[in-house]
């Protein structure tokens, strides 16, 4: 139950601090009456969106070039072996002739 809470805990900070960062929202102090202070959250929702997107078309594209790159390695290893026939050995050379 304890690492349940960190991982929640953990995971609020990650989305505040990110949030912030990314410019999701603001938190601005505005003047009050006298001995007290007012917040204002400006939360961006056009902003949060475009930017969940555009991660969104980056991770689909990180995975098809992933996927694209690993079928390339093993049509080229395939047709490594298809050419070879057998393993190539390494010629040795000595150094007293």
């Amino acid at each position: 139950m304890r690492n349940l809470l960190a991982l929640l805990a953990a995971a609020v900070l990650v989305f505040a601090g990110g949030g912030w960062y990314m410019g999701w929202y603001r938190i601005q102090r505005n003047p009050a009456a006298e001995g007290h202070n007012s917040y204002n959250l400006d939360v961006d929702k056009k902003k949060i969106t475009e930017d969940i997107l555009r991660t969104e078309q980056r991770l689909h594209k990180a995975i098809e070039n992933g996927s694209k790159d690993d079928s390339d390695k093993k049509s080229d290893s395939a047709s490594d072996k298809k050419s070879d026939g057998a393993a190539a050995e390494p010629v040795r050379q000595d150094a007293k002739q």
